[in-house]
């Protein structure tokens, strides 16, 4: 193994690890028998099968291009994400190309939902991400009567202060921002207009640094739609996305995920990965899917169909999912939330008989205002999974106010 390595090495190959596992691995990859086959033979598929791939362009984030990941709750997204931000910063393959090396670059991360400390740092620590490559921006720094403060970074005004950064950091090949929503600032993110306006000079930003910039998204509740309209917020996000990615659970095993392809517009759309939740990491299978994420929508809205749920009683319970998550922060106008729910795929009276199964109320508003909508008092959204926690060295680690 030691002679194999060195002669991957030698022709730009990343060597597939130590002891006969590995020999092994290599030579199911390339198709030889690892029985019979000798070092020359191995080296010499294996550079025809690197070949053959970089042809193939098997291109899933592109540079220079916004990419959009899309998935329910509870999936793996972020862990997804951390876990290509890890390959950047160590120059390491996907998993289903791991003799192709790629350039080791700085990743900036965006993230609101996770603690750095007891939840990103661990899961980075866990891909093998080198920590000196990754930053992470905890927001922008202003000053106002001479008092500093600190904010959250906002995509429609602070893109000067992301520029700045990309200067200091002239190595940097990733962004990601997870979850996009959380970093719109003042635009309504279901108004085409007002998303197309703020993702077009991101996605320039992206193209003149020539940076991969992946954003974070949550899908609608539906079935059986395309998966380019599951995307949470206005279609503009997936418009404006070179390449989209739809994370589902895999319908033949339950506790495994798959990562397909929605949308590929720069080359031929490659084959999806699959993977499961390893404690606090992504294990990934070594090779690829063929399947498009609409054939795994159609399969989620077939199986429903089998257990003899109707399409309508599925709408109905997930407007019933979904009508808490819109009134957490207490009553709104009854208008407002029908909006919002249509671009779920909500239509109004789904609506109005999910507020009434939950006890919800709708009262007449003060001064002949508009209905208003709230949950019964005392209502509580179901209590999220806690994530565990873990001790280590975070010395490597950048943390950053723009």
């Amino acid at each position: 193994m030691p002679e194999l390595n060195d002669r991957l090495l030698s022709e730009g190959l990343e060597p597939p690890g130590k002891g006969h596992s590995a020999w092994v691995r290599l030579a199911r990859l390339v198709e030889v028998d690892a029985a019979s086959v000798t070092v020359d033979e191995l080296v010499k598929e294996a550079l025809a099968w690197a070949e053959r791939v970089r042809v193939t362009e098997r291109i899933r984030i592109p540079l220079g291009k916004l990419t959009l990941l899309a998935g329910d709750p509870g999936l793996g997204k972020s862990m997804v994400s951390i876990d290509i931000a890890a390959r950047v910063s160590r120059g390491g393959s996907w998993p289903d190309s791991s003799l192709i090396m790629q350039p080791v670059g700085t990743v900036i991360m965006f993230n609101t939902e996770d603690d750095l400390e007891d939840t990103i740092a661990p899961r980075l620590d866990a891909a093998n991400a080198d920590t000196t490559q990754i930053l992470s921006v905890e927001g922008v720094e202003g000053q106002s009567n001479k008092q500093r403060y600190q904010r959250s970074f906002s995509l429609e005004v602070d893109l000067p202060h992301l520029e700045q950064l990309l200067d200091e950091n002239p190595d940097t090949r990733l962004v990601v921002i997870d979850p996009i929503s959380a970093y719109c600032g003042k635009v309504d993110t279901h108004n085409n207009a007002e998303v197309r306006s703020m993702l077009a000079p991101l996605a320039s930003l992206a193209s003149h640094r020539r940076i991969a910039i992946l954003a974070i998204t949550h899908l609608t509740k539906g079935i059986g739609n395309k998966a380019i309209y599951r995307a949470m917020g206005s279609l503009a996000f997936a418009a404006a996305a070179r390449a989209v990615w739809a994370i589902v659970a895999d319908p033949d095993d339950r506790q495994n995920r798959l990562l397909l392809p929605a949308k590929m517009n720069l080359a031929q759309t490659p084959d999806g990965l699959s993977y499961h939740i390893v404690e606090n990491a992504i294990g990934w299978s070594a090779e690829g899917v063929d399947m498009h994420a609409d054939e795994a929508f159609a399969k989620e809205a077939a199986a429903l169909d089998q257990r003899g749920k109707s399409k309508r009683q599925t709408v109905a319970q997930m407007a019933m999912d979904w009508l808490p998550t819109a009134l957490t922060e207490g009553s709104r106008p009854c208008d407002e939330v029908i909006e919002e729910g249509n671009q779920r795929g909500f239509d109004r009276r789904t609506l109005q008989r999910a507020l009434h199964e939950l006890g919800g109320e709708s009262t007449k508003g003060e001064f002949n205002g508009g209905w208003i909508w709230s949950l019964p008092t005392g209502f509580e959204l179901p209590k999220a999974t806690s994530t565990p926690s873990y001790t280590l060295d975070l010395s490597s680690s950048r943390e950053v106010l723009l």
